[in-house]
């Protein structure tokens, strides 16, 4: 894989989030990101893509595109998906100064995304749908930026 963009589209289920992980870790890899901030971006990705698939979704077919790119010392991972238009970046954190058991359920999938990544960007692409872009800042050293 070059620096340039890198792309999978997979169907929206749990057995393609497999396929889905192998193919970003093998993306980050060749884009010069060590295992931690790569493991932090595959775990972010794996549960914003849960996410569609559970409550976008919510059992329908459909598809999921990813798409990794380099830019400059950072990552930036493309999702888009065809689930009714729903914007995860406008969700308040989950209460997690509070016990489990008295926490109100969800939240857990994008808290994570949050904590493991930079900067999460949501837009409605023209052709409709979902489009939400992860940045992990930093994690290129400067012969791969």
């Amino acid at each position: 894989m070059s620096d340039g963009e890198h792309c999978i589209t997979i169907l929206a289920g749990p057995p393609e989030l497999e396929r889905l992980r192998g193919f970003l870790e093998a993306a980050v890899t060749q884009l010069g990101v060590a295992e931690a901030p790569a493991l932090d971006l595959v775990v972010a990705v794996n549960e914003l893509v849960t996410n569609s698939v559970v409550h976008g979704y919510r059992g329908r077919q459909g598809l999921i595109e990813l798409c990794v790119r380099g830019v400059g010392s950072s990552i930036e991972v493309r999702l888009r998906d065809e689930a009714p238009p729903f914007d995860p970046t406008t969700l308040p954190p989950p209460r997690i100064d509070l016990p489990p058991h008295l926490r109100p359920p969800g939240g857990m999938g994008l808290h994570l995304a949050r904590h493991f990544s930079d900067e999460l960007r949501y837009r409605v692409p023209p052709e409709g749908g979902n489009e939400l872009t992860v940045v992990k800042r930093g994690v290129r050293t400067a012969s791969q930026a």
